[in-house]
């Protein structure tokens, strides 16, 4: 350690003496291994890092193809949901939503917020209860039930001021009066969607649901030990289902839906939520890393060429007895 100490001290005497070698290298290797840094970091919090809910390996996407018609990509509808969540074998829960915006009134100043449409299985699909109240359950779901309203963590901060007597008291949304129910807690994050401020069911009458109206997202949990060829299967059998089970809107025929040939197009939630950024995100990362070599080559030229000014101090420590390891050592 003292000899390996004794060097240490050489080498930044040597450093210091040549600032300018020093300044170069070290700006050289610090943008190489920065960007590089800064890339892995990104790439880690977006891929490599699971979804913020338990178990989130059992969480898949559901769209649809309809290869008959040249689609390759269609979300889910209100007529496929009711047959998926009452008749499948493969899922733990399902839960389908999308977003939209609300003016909201009551108890605080009014303003135009982001609001989460969803049916009463989403949140325990995700697997994150409400930290406050409760979520919603099938009444809240049903067309006719009272209103309700459950609080994203942010809003009952800014808004209410993190009063937990909330629950219970109303919020006009869209000049209906909602009881908020619960609230979120605050590591609850809602998938790829900008953070809304409240959440509201959907309350869908299944009586006048008709087919079609792809316009949601559809998130399920599989059973375990499910997979997600099982399940791909499950909503292959479920298809027809749904075409019998409801009718074509005004304007369309059944068949028009047959020959649209609609196949499921099931993936995990994170591929879903990932996009096509993990493909751009890995080639970034290659790039980076190809900066952080080219970077590492050009330091040790400089080192090179500072070795080769170095030839006679070399030669002399050799001359005085210092052997190859004792060289090389200085050397690295």
């Amino acid at each position: 350690m003292g000899n390996f100490n004794a060097q240490f001290r050489q080498v930044l005497r040597r450093l210091v003496r040549t600032p300018m070698f020093t300044a170069v290298t070290l700006i050289t290797l610090a943008a190489g291994v920065g960007a590089n840094i800064v890339v892995f970091s990104v790439l880690e919090g977006i891929l490599l890092k699971p979804l913020p809910y338990p178990h989130s390996e059992q969480l898949i996407g559901i769209s649809h193809a309809a290869p008959g018609i040249g689609v390759n990509s269609l979300p889910g509808a209100p007529s496929n949901y009711f047959i998926y969540r009452d008749q499948n074998q493969t899922f733990q829960e399902i839960g389908m939503y999308t977003s939209d915006s609300a003016s909201v009134t009551g108890p605080t100043e009014p303003e135009q917020v982001r609001v989460g449409k969803l049916t009463d299985g989403l949140i325990p699909t995700l697997g994150i209860p409400p930290a406050l109240g409760r979520g919603f359950n099938r009444q809240d779901d049903l067309p006719g039930s009272p209103d309700t309203v459950v609080l994203m963590y942010a809003y009952w901060q800014r808004k209410f001021g993190g009063d937990r007597s909330v629950v219970g008291q109303t919020l006009k949304v869209d000049g209906k009066a909602r009881q908020i129910i619960g609230v979120m807690p605050k590591e609850f994050s809602f998938l790829d969607q900008d953070e809304p401020a409240l959440l509201i069911p959907f309350q869908f009458d299944r009586n006048k649901i008709f087919l079609g109206n792809f316009s949601y997202v559809m998130v399920a949990r599989l059973r375990p030990g499910a997979t997600i060829q099982q399940a791909s299967s499950d909503v292959t059998r479920m298809l027809p289902i749904v075409g019998r089970s409801f009718a074509a809107p005004p304007g369309f025929s059944l068949k028009m839906f047959e020959d649209a040939h609609f196949q499921p197009n099931i993936v995990p939630l994170k591929d879903r939520v990932v996009g096509d950024v993990g493909k751009l995100l890995w080639v970034l990362m290659a790039s980076i890393g190809m900066v952080l070599l080219i970077a590492c080559a050009n330091v040790a030229n400089l080192v090179l060429v500072r070795v080769e000014g170095r030839r006679q101090e070399l030669a002399i420590r050799a001359a005085l007895g210092a052997g190859w390891s004792r060289l090389s050592s200085e050397l690295l």
